[in-house]
C-alpha cells in the first residue's frame, strides 16, 4: 500500500491534535478526483524588488480548479545559467507530473518554474517576491515542511544558497548536475552552524557519470553535509549535464521530496 493511501485512512480515525495533523496529511495524500491533466500559467510580478519584472511559470496539478478546498505542497524549480523559466517545462516535467499524479504514484503539488536570476547568485527575488506572491495567489501550504527548492547546474547552486540563507523556509533542496562552489565549503559550514538542527533542509543530488566536474562538486558538498550530520541522498548514474538526464530521475526525486509531507 502506498504511504499516501494509508494516510487517507489514518486521517479519518485520529483525534485531538493528532487529528489535525492526520487530516492535513490525508488531504495532501488523497488521490485526485478527475482525469484531466494539470495546467501551466504564466505569472509576472511587475514591481519586483530587483527593479524590473519577474516572470515565471506555475504548474497547477490535475483537479486544481475543481477541488477548491484543497491546499498543496510547492516545489520551486530554478533553471541553469542561460536557461529561461520554460527550461524544466520544455524538458518534460509537466507531462511527468501529470503522469505520476494521475496514476496515484505522487500526491498532487504545485510547481513553480522560476527564471534563471542570472544577476542574483542567491536567488533573493525568489525569496522576497516569488514565494510571497505564490502563497497569496495560489492554494499552497505556507509551512517549510511543504516547500522544496531545486535547481539544475548553477540553478542548483542558487537553490542551496537560498535554502541555507533562509533557514526554516524549505524542507529540502534538490541539486541536479550541481554541487559546491569551489572555495565555499567554510561558508556552507558557517550557514549550517547557524541553523538549528530542526531547520536544516535535507539534500538530494542527481549527477551523471559523464558530468565529472559537477560530480566532483556534488561529492564535495556531500562531504560538508556529512561532517555536519545533514541528511543527503544521491542518484549518480549514466548521464550527462542536461535536462533530459535530470528529468529522467525526477520521479525518484519527487518521491523522496514527498517524504516531508507525511
Amino acid at each position: 500500500m502506498s504511504w499516501w493511501i494509508g494516510l487517507v485512512m489514518l486521517g479519518s480515525v485520529l483525534v485531538g491534535c493528532g487529528a489535525a495533523a492526520g487530516e492535513r496529511a490525508a488531504m495532501i495524500a488523497a488521490p485526485v478526483t478527475c482525469d484531466e491533466p494539470g495546467t501551466v500559467q504564466m505569472a509576472e510580478i511587475e514591481d519586483a524588488s530587483r527593479g524590473y519584472p519577474y516572470a515565471f511559470n506555475v504548474y497547477l496539478p490535475p483537479c486544481y480548479e475543481q477541488e477548491t478546498d484543497r491546499r498543496y505542497p510547492s516545489l520551486y524549480m530554478l533553471p541553469g545559467q542561460g536557461s529561461s523559466s520554460m527550461a524544466w517545462l520544455t524538458a518534460g516535467v509537466k507531462e511527468l507530473a501529470d503522469e505520476t499524479i494521475l496514476s496515484g504514484e505522487m500526491p498532487p503539488f504545485v510547481m513553480i518554474a522560476a527564471d534563471n536570476a542570472a544577476a542574483e547568485p542567491f536567488a533573493e527575488s525568489l525569496y522576497q517576491d516569488v514565494l510571497p506572491y505564490v502563497e497569496s495567489h495560489y492554494r499552497v501550504l505556507a509551512e517549510a515542511q511543504y516547500r522544496a527548492v531545486a535547481g539544475g547546474s548553477l540553478g542548483g547552486i542558487r537553490a542551496y544558497r537560498l535554502a541555507l540563507n533562509h533557514p526554516g523556509t524549505f524542507a529540502s533542496v534538490g541539486l541536479f548536475g550541481s554541487g559546491l562552489v569551489p572555495g565555499e565549503a567554510a561558508q556552507v559550514q558557517s550557514w549550517l552552524d547557524a541553523t538549528p538542527d530542526d531547520q536544516r533542509p535535507r539534500f538530494f543530488f542527481n549527477c551523471g557519470w559523464e558530468d565529472p566536474l559537477m560530480l566532483a562538486q556534488a561529492e564535495a558538498l556531500i562531504e560538508v553535509l556529512d561532517a555536519a550530520a545533514v541528511e543527503s541522498t544521491t542518484v549518480f548514474s549514466t548521464g550527462g549535464h542536461n535536462y533530459g538526464y535530470w528529468v529522467s530521475n525526477m520521479a525518484e526525486y519527487w518521491e523522496w521530496m514527498a517524504e516531508d509531507w507525511q
